[in-house]
C-alpha cells in the first residue's frame, strides 16, 4: 500500500495468481463530507468469461464497545445500516455495469459458535438475514460480469452520520456525484494543501522532500476539526491490553502543533490549541491524556506511591510543552489577538502551576511520571521542558506589558537552570543525568530524552554540558546492528527483540539526534550528519511513507504501534530546522567568505 503523490488517497495491488484475478484500488475519506470511498478494478487475467463476488465485512464497535448496536438491511436503498445511538454508518456500492448490492447478510458475532457473518461468505452465498441487534455485524457481496482478458470497476463507501437522515441524504449525494469525482476532489484538495506557499524546499534531496510531505498529510490525517490530535489510529494494540493510542497525549500533539506552525500551517496548529485551552484543568495542568471529545482519557499513572503517600498523577511535561509551543506559535505568526484568547488558562494558568510544583530546596520542579510513562522523579527532560515553559511565560508577560510576572517567571527559570547544574549534571562523566531519583540519587541510565537540555534552548547545542551529554547518547544508544538508529535508553525493554543492543531504534530519538548535528553546525558540510539520519528515517519507513514508533534492529519491521504521528513531526521539525540552519550558514557566507565558521547561534 502507498499513497498517491501528495495526497491522503490511497493505492493498492492485489494480485492472486491460483484465481487469475489482480485488483487496484483506491480509498481515502473525503475531505469534507462524512464518507469513507472505495474505488476498485478487478482485472481478470484468465481466457474465460468469469462471475466474480467480491464481498466486504463489517465489524463496527460503535462507541467503543460491541453491545446494544443494530444492522439493518435498507430495503429501499437497497443497502446496509449500522447505528447506535447517534452514530449511523451506511454501507452502499455500485458496480461499472451499473449493478448494486447483490446479496447480503447481517448477524451476531463475537460469542461462542457464532463468529460473525464473515463465515457466511464462505461458500460464495449470503443468507439475507435483513436484522441484527446486540453485538452485530454485515457482510455484502456486489457479482461482476468479467469478459475474458478485461477489467470492471467497483465503487463502495460507507457514509457516516448522527441519524438516519444524515447518512440517507450523503448516500444520494454520492450516488449524484460518483465516487470517481470525490476522489478526485480529495486529491486535488489534500495536493493544494500540503503545496500551499511557504518553505523553500529546492534544496532538500527528492527522497526528504516526499517524506516531508506525507509526514505533514499522514499527521493531518491524525487530527480532527475540534483540535485533538490522536497518538496513533493503530488499533494492533486491542489484543494487548484493551486499549489503544487513539488519545491525545498533549505532549505529542504540542510537538506535532510546533511542526505544523514551523512548516506554515498555523491555522491547523491553533485548533490544537484551542482544545488545550478547552481541556486544561482549573489547576493549571493537564492530565494524562483526553479522548478526542476533550473527555479525560484512561490512565496507568497512580496517585499514591507504593508506600501510600499521595501523589498527582501526572507527567508534568504535558503541561510545560504545550506552553513552550504556544510561544514558538506566536513567535512565527505573531496573532496577538488568537493568543489574547487562550492566555489567561494557557499561559498565566499554567505558569502558575508550574511555579507552584517547584520544590523550594532544590529550586526544581517536584516529581512526576518521566515522558516514558514508566518512573516517577525529577527528570532532565522534564526539567529542560519547564525552564522552556517559564522562559515561554516570561516572554508572554513581556508582550502583554506585565512586568512584575515578567520577572518573577524569568527568575524562576534562572533558577531552574543554575540548579540543573548543580543536581543533575554530573562533572565526573561530564553529562547530565537522567534524573533524581525519590530518594535523591542520581539515576545515571543514559536515555536519548537527554537531548532536552538543548531542544528546550536550556543549553546551546555546542555547549560543552550538552556536547558530553549527546555524544554519550549517540555512543551508547546507536543500535550497532546494520539497521541502526538510536535506542530509547539503556535496556530499553519495550518491544524488545535482543539483548545484544540497547534496545530497539525509535524514530523519534534518532531524529532528535539529527536536530543536535544541525543545531550545532557551523558549516553546510557539517550538516551532512544531520541529513543522514533524515535518509536514515525516510529507508526506514514503510512503503507508504507510515512512521511508526520504533522498529526491529535486525529486520526494520515496524514494532508497536504505527503509525505514531509524533514521528512525523519529529521528521518535519528536523527537516524545517535543516532548512533554517542551511539558510543562515549560506546567507553568512555568502556576506564573509567561503571559509567562515557561523556562529553557533544566530
Amino acid at each position: 500500500m502507498e499513497y498517491m503523490p501528495e495526497t491522503l488517497v490511497s493505492r493498492t495491488r492485489a494480485s492472486h495468481s491460483e484465481l487469475g484475478i489482480t485488483i487496484e484500488t483506491n480509498e481515502g475519506v473525503h475531505n469534507y463530507l462524512d464518507v469513507y470511498l472505495k474505488k476498485l478494478i478487478i482485472h481478470n487475467k484468465e481466457d474465460s468469461q468469469r462471475k466474480t463476488r467480491l464481498f466486504f465485512s463489517h465489524d463496527f464497535h460503535i462507541y467503543g464497545d460491541d453491545f446494544g448496536d443494530t444492522a439493518m438491511y435498507d430495503s429501499a436503498l437497497n443497502s446496509i445500516i449500522h447505528y447506535k445511538r447517534k452514530r449511523y454508518f451506511l454501507i452502499d456500492g455500485v458496480t461499472g455495469q451499473g449493478k448494486g448490492i447483490y446479496q447480503f447478510a447481517t448477524g451476531v458475532k463475537e460469542i461462542p459458535g457464532m463468529e460473525g457473518t464473515w463465515v457466511d461468505a464462505e461458500d460464495g452465498l449470503l443468507g439475507g438475514f435483513p436484522i441484527s441487534q446486540g453485538s452485530v455485524d454485515s457482510t455484502v457481496s456486489f457479482e461482476l460480469d468479467l469478459a475474458p482478458r478485461s477489467y470492471e470497476v467497483l465503487y463502495y463507501w460507507i457514509a457516516c452520520g448522527q441519524d438516519l437522515n444524515d447518512v440517507q441524504n450523503l448516500d444520494s449525494r454520492i450516488k449524484r456525484t460518483g465516487v470517481e469525482q470525490l476522489l478526485l476532489e480529495t486529491e486535488n484538495y489534500f495536493a493544494a494543501w500540503v503545496n500551499k506557499k511557504g518553505l523553500n524546499l529546492n534544496i532538500l534531496p527528492n527522497e526528504i522532500t516526499r517524506m516531508f510531505k506525507e509526514s505533514l498529510l499522514i499527521m493531518r490525517a491524525g487530527m480532527d476539526n475540534g483540535g485533538g490530535i490522536i497518538a496513533s489510529c493503530d488499533s494492533d494494540n486491542l489484543q494487548f491490553n484493551r486499549d489503544t493510542y487513539a488519545y491525545i497525549w498533549m505532549r505529542d500533539g504540542a510537538f506535532i502543533a510546533n511542526a505544523w506552525d514551523l512548516a506554515g500551517f498555523q491555522d491547523v496548529s491553533r485548533l490544537f490549541f484551542q482544545f488545550c485551552n478547552k481541556t486544561m484543568t482549573t489547576k493549571g495542568y493537564f492530565h494524562h491524556k483526553y479522548a478526542p471529545d476533550g473527555s479525560v482519557g484512561s490512565s496507568w499513572l497512580a496517585s499514591i506511591d507504593q508506600n501510600g503517600r499521595i501523589r498527582l498523577p501526572i507527567q508534568e511535561d504535558e503541561t510545560a510543552i504545550v506552553l513552550y509551543a504556544l510561544w514558538k506559535h506566536f513567535e512565527s505568526h505573531n496573532d496577538i489577538e488568537f493568543i489574547a484568547k487562550v492566555y489567561d488558562k494557557l499561559v498565566v494558568k499554567a505558569s502558575e502551576f508550574l511555579l507552584d510544583y517547584i520544590d523550594p530546596k532544590t529550586g526544581l520542579p517536584r516529581p512526576s511520571f518521566d515522558l516514558w510513562e514508566e518512573k516517577v522523579g525529577t527528570f532532565t527532560w522534564t526539567v529542560s521542558a519547564v525552564y522552556a515553559a517559564l522562559i515561554a511565560a516570561a516572554n508572554f508577560a513581556k508582550v502583554f506589558f506585565d512586568r512584575d510576572r515578567q520577572e518573577v517567571l524569568s527568575s524562576a527559570a534562572e533558577g531552574i537552570r543554575k540548579a540543573m547544574i548543580t543536581y543533575l549534571y554530573n562533572s565526573n562523566m561530564h553529562r547530565f543525568a537522567k534524573a533524581i531519583n525519590e530518594d535523591g540519587s542520581q539515576d545515571m541510565t543514559i536515555d536519548s530524552s537527554l537531548s532536552g537540555v538543548f531542544l528546550f534552548e536550556v543549553f546551546d547545542a555546542s555547549d560543552e554540558v550538552v556536547e558530553g551529554t549527546m555524544r554519550a547518547v549517540a555512543d551508547k544508544l546507536w543500535v550497532k546492528t546494520d539497521i541502526g538508529g538510536v535506542a530509547r535508553y539503556e535496556n530499553d525493554g519495550y518491544f524488545r527483540v535482543s539483548k545484544n543492543v540497547a534496545g530497539n531504534p525509535w524514530f523519534i530519538c534518532t531524529l532528535w539526534l539529527a536536530r543536535w548535528h544541525i543545531a550545532r553546525a557551523s558549516r553546510l558540510d557539517q550538516l551532512k550528519e544531520g541529513l543522514d539520519l533524515l535518509f536514515w528515517a525516510t529507508k526506514h519507513a514503510q512503503p507508504s511513507g507510515v512512521m511508526g514508533e520504533q522498529i526491529d534492529p535486525s529486520t526494520g519491521a515496524p514494532l508497536s504501534v504505527s503509525p505514531l504521528f509524533w514521528s512525523h513531526a519529529e521528521f518535519v521539525t528536523a527537516v524545517c530546522k535543516y532548512l533554517n540552519r542551511y539558510n543562515e550558514i549560506s546567507s553568512f557566507v555568502a556576506i564573509k567568505g567561503r571559509d567562515a565558521d557561523v556562529p553557533k547561534t544566530m
